[in-house]
This record gives structure tokens, C-alpha cells and sequence, in this order.
């Protein structure tokens, strides 16, 4: 009788050395979804659904010289490098298609950064893309300070910051190099009372969906 109670002790002294590891183990993030943030469902549900959008590569480019480059498609939006963003359209450069006539693009600068922005329509007359972004327009509200950048090809550039209680727009996604750790919302918000687009990371959920 006592064999057998000593047997059962070391049995179950060995059931709880193998599972309390295994309950105290970390659970690995690599390779998990974007946070998505709090607020209405419906809106998580349309943010779930916008589409990303991509660009198309042209590396000799479209052939129309030098042009300004906006963050956003209007008249008066806010333009980086101090105002005087442009784009070599005759050097390697990728385009996504129009929005409300002005051609999205990217493009390197020569400091080997990116940006992202719009060419202004009467700069690029008669050029036809072969590219349409499709884009939402879901409300959010910065819960924390926001970083936003033109460049999505890598991390640690920005261009503005939303403050905490700052309210924008989510327009779409961009995750093609999603695989590198590279995912964005793209958002449209204020930058010194201008209007601008720009990337937000996927995985920074300091907002929350509304007004």
C-alpha cells in the first residue's frame, strides 16, 4: 500500500513539473494579423474589408519629365521635403492608378528614402494606368500619439504626428511586403490645417474607430 501512494506522489510530482512550463509558455505574435482597434463592429467590418492597394513598376518611367508630388489629390494639400516634393517620371518610378485625376506614384528620392503621393492632373495628361486603387472612408480617433509617414517600404520615417484625440479617415491598406514586416493603414488627416495622406503601422492600435 505504501509502494503504491509513493508511486502515485512521484507521478503526479512529474505531471506538474512537465505542465506548469507548458501553462506559463508565451504564446509567439510572429506572423499574427494586424490589431485591429476598438470601436462600432460595422466599421471593423469595413475595415476588415478594404482592399490594399499596389503599384505598378515602370523602371525606365512614364516619360513626363519632372513633377510636384502631393500627399493628397486637391489643390492646397500639405507637400513634404518642405515643398518641394517631386518625382523624376523619366527615372524608375511605380504608379497605382488615379484618384480623382491625380496619379499616385512612388519613388525614390535621392537620399534612397520612398515617398508616396500624388502627381497634380495637368502633368501627366493623356497617361493611361493600368492600375485603380479603391479606397473607404472609416473614422478614427488617435488614442495615443500616431506617427505618419509617406514612405511604406520601411520604418522609422515620418512626416507628421496625430496627437492623442485627433480624429482622421482610414482609406485603405498596404501590405505588400507584409512578409518583411512592412503593413500600413493608409489615412487621411490634417498636417498644419492642410489636408494629407499618409501610412499608419498595422500593428499600432493607439486609435479607435468612430468620430
Amino acid at each position: 500500500m505504501y509502494c503504491h501512494i509513493k508511486r502515485m506522489m512521484i507521478v503526479m510530482v512529474l505531471l506538474i513539473v512537465i505542465l506548469i512550463p507548458s501553462a506559463l509558455a508565451g504564446k509567439s505574435t510572429e506572423g499574427g494579423n494586424a490589431s485591429i482597434p476598438k470601436g462600432d463592429a460595422d466599421l471593423q467590418a469595413q475595415l476588415n474589408s478594404l482592399p490594399p492597394f499596389k503599384f505598378e513598376k515602370h523602371k525606365n518611367g512614364i516619360g513626363y519629365g519632372t513633377c510636384p508630388v502631393y500627399t493628397a489629390p486637391s489643390d492646397g494639400s500639405y507637400r513634404c521635403a518642405n515643398g518641394k516634393a517631386a518625382c523624376d517620371t523619366n527615372s524608375a518610378m511605380d504608379d497605382a492608378g488615379f484618384v480623382s485625376g491625380w496619379l499616385l506614384v512612388r519613388y525614390e528620392t535621392n537620399k534612397g528614402n520612398y515617398r508616396v503621393g500624388y502627381i497634380p492632373p495637368k502633368y501627366v495628361k493623356g497617361y493611361k494606368s493600368s492600375m485603380e486603387p479603391h479606397f473607404g472612408y472609416i473614422p478614427a480617433v488617435a488614442e495615443g500619439t500616431i506617427i505618419v509617414t509617406d514612405n511604406p517600404m520601411t520604418h522609422g520615417t515620418s512626416f507628421a504626428e496625430l496627437a492623442e484625440g485627433e480624429s482622421f479617415h482610414i482609406l485603405s491598406k498596404y501590405d505588400y511586403y507584409k512578409k518583411d514586416g512592412l503593413e500600413w493603414w493608409y489615412i487621411e488627416c490634417d498636417v498644419d490645417g492642410q489636408t494629407a495622406y499618409g501610412f499608419i503601422e498595422c500593428s499600432d492600435a493607439q486609435f479607435r474607430l468612430g468620430n
